[in-house]
């Protein structure tokens, strides 16, 4: 309810209407929200979550922290597999045939991480191999030092008034 994944949306939103092409990966959300909607009509960008809900990270099982960290893996996996395919892409390109720009946003990242709930070598690996023609986002609180040396740009959006404050719970199309 603070913005992190609003400002993503609209940056894929921005770098799809632009021509360019959009992974939109979530982490450690299992329910829908209604941004993903109009994300999945948009032909350039793919969507990427975990589809079960396994509450909040102290709630938790043992099992349930191994299933998500698989489900995340398969996730990080599957970006992995779509970078090498760009950079494949690139390195056909000429100069005057450039790589069309790609946007990867990691919603909710910092968390997995800071849980150990994903590969954070395989992660690592993924930040210092990206192609030219690629802008990452990641949101989440409190980014590894890893995250904040990997980036170009670095915002902390902070809540100064919000509605739950008065008893006002999360509103579909709103917060989600």
């Amino acid at each position: 309810g603070k913005g992190k994944t609003s400002n993503a949306v609209g940056m894929a939103i921005r770098m799809s209407g632009a021509g360019g092409r959009v992974i939109f990966a979530q982490f450690m959300k299992g329910n829908e929200s209604a941004e993903l909607n109009i994300l999945r009509q948009l032909p350039q960008v793919k969507v990427l979550k975990v589809n079960k809900e396994f509450g909040f990270y102290n709630e938790m099982s043992d099992e349930d922290k191994a299933e998500i960290t698989a489900l995340h893996n398969d996730i990080l996996q599957e970006i992995v597999e779509c970078v090498q395919q760009v950079k494949r892409n690139e390195q056909r390109n000429t100069e005057h045939d450039a790589c069309p720009p790609i946007l990867i946003v990691l919603d909710e990242i910092t968390y997995p991480c800071r849980w150990n709930l994903i590969d954070e070598v395989a992660f690592q690996n993924l930040l210092k191999d990206l192609p030219d023609c690629a802008e990452l986002v990641m949101t989440g609180r409190d980014p590894l030092d890893f995250m904040i040396e990997a980036s170009d740009y670095w915002s902390d959006v902070e809540m100064k008034r919000h509605p739950f404050e008065k008893g006002v719970g999360a509103r579909i199309g709103v917060e989600y």
